[in-house]
């Protein structure tokens, strides 16, 4: 798996991904979902909420905490953020001094 965001904003871009990058973008979707609900929003609750929608294969425990990390969806965060890209930190740090 690729360590890149996928965004996906119509349903062209979703039908042109491989079946991996589509497994991300479901268990994106879960995991905001949950989340934004106040549910619990771990790997285990996505596999769950996997499973009851029949999409299949269903990713393992270890995958789907792959595919949140690379997604920027860690300890309770809701995206990527600027400050997260390393060369942007550095030239705002640079621009400090």
């Amino acid at each position: 798996m690729d360590n890149k965001v996928i965004e996906v904003n119509t349903v062209e871009e979703f039908d042109s991904l491989n079946e991996k990058e589509k497994m991300v973008v479901y268990i994106t979707h879960f995991r905001l979902d949950l989340y934004n609900k106040g549910f619990h929003c771990g790997a285990k609750a996505i596999q769950k909420k996997l499973r009851e929608e029949d999409l299949t294969p269903v990713p393992s425990i270890s995958t789907i905490n792959r595919a949140l990390k690379s997604q920027y969806l860690t300890n309770g965060r809701t995206g990527y953020y600027e400050e997260d890209d390393p060369l942007v930190s550095q030239q705002s740090l640079c621009q400090r001094y």
